[in-house]
């Protein structure tokens, strides 16, 4: 048995970090295109910039001095004179695999992707539900029909342990409601999606399902994470260029400790996921929120890393 889980509720925070994360981009890219007025702007860039500049503009003066100081000590690092376009892209790459936030192109055709993480080290932000046919490929609707059903039936067996007092005023059901009043049924519900994602990893995924599960998480493409890190005021630059493919996983299981689900991969990748909520609500006729936080034990992995102080 696991130990008791810690439960994270993060709905409301959601919208702020996404928000916090694309001023900071947008940020960065105001600062970049200050340096070099030449640059142009791909796609949807620039209407992206002035929806979050006022995100920005919205935040407090000292996270505002924060992002910009960040983001014109990491500007140094970019050879800006250098750089011809910049597009940000939008989440739907990510659902496909390119994780890259801000892609750079400069004038010799060198092409530098970015994926910006503000506060945070997670890779993916992976849906359970998704698993079979998304995350490992499988083409296998029965397969696929037979994991979701078994994944519902998790659900239905935590809801029947919902009760009316687990709703707030305006009638919602509230996770740390039910934590409050029975901090088990989180906890079973937990580890009870957990050993389903475990089960089907370890069964139905062959050499190609792995090797896309593991692209799926850390990225198709070459790309370098770069993670502000406010407290230490520590740029933190992560390279994932020419990274070895996984093929088989090694080993996987639940520690007893955290809860997560490890994730061991032939190719000396150790990847850490956390299941969360990721609705602070929930509805007795609907699918849970649930999302796993996947990141990359760096202890391990053959990534160079480097760090900046500002």
């Amino acid at each position: 048995m696991v130990k008791a889980i810690p439960f994270i509720c993060e709905g409301n925070s959601v919208t702020r970090s996404n928000n916090n994360g694309r001023a900071l981009e947008a940020r960065l890219v105001d600062i970049i295109c200050q340096q070099n007025s030449q640059i142009f702007l791909l796609g949807t860039t620039q209407q992206d910039q002035v929806r979050d500049l006022s995100y920005f503009g919205a935040l407090p003066a000292y996270q505002q001095q924060l992002f910009s100081e960040f983001s014109e000590k990491y500007s140094d690092e970019l050879f800006v004179q250098n750089i011809a376009t910049i597009e940000r892209l939008k989440d739907s790459a990510a659902v496909a695999g390119d994780v890259t936030d801000i892609r750079i192109i400069y004038t010799d055709g060198t092409i530098r992707n970015i994926s910006l993480k503000h506060n945070h080290d997670a890779c993916k932000h992976q849906r359970p539900g998704a698993l079979i046919s998304n995350q490992l490929g499988i083409n296998n609707p029965v397969l696929d029909t037979q994991y979701r059903n078994e994944l519902t039936v998790i659900e239905r067996n935590f809801k029947s342990f919902v009760l009316p007092t687990d709703r707030n005023e305006n009638g919602d059901y509230l996770f740390n409601l039910v934590k409050a009043r029975a901090p088990h049924l989180i906890t079973n519900l937990y580890e009870d999606v957990c050993n389903l994602v475990l089960r089907y990893l370890t069964n139905y995924a062959d050499a190609h399902a792995i090797q896309r599960y593991f692209r799926f998480l850390v990225g198709n493409t070459n790309f370098e994470k770069v993670m502000l890190d406010p407290s230490s005021r520590t740029i933190w630059i992560k390279d994932f260029s020419n990274i070895q493919d996984a093929h088989r996983i090694d080993e996987a299981y639940i520690d007893q400790e955290s809860g997560y689900l490890i994730v061991k991969f032939d190719n000396n990748f150790i990847l850490n996921m956390r299941l969360h909520t990721a609705s602070s609500r929930f509805n007795l006729n609907s699918s849970l929120s649930l999302k796993f936080d996947s990141t990359v034990d760096m202890n391990n992995a053959p990534v160079p890393l480097r760090s900046l102080l500002f």
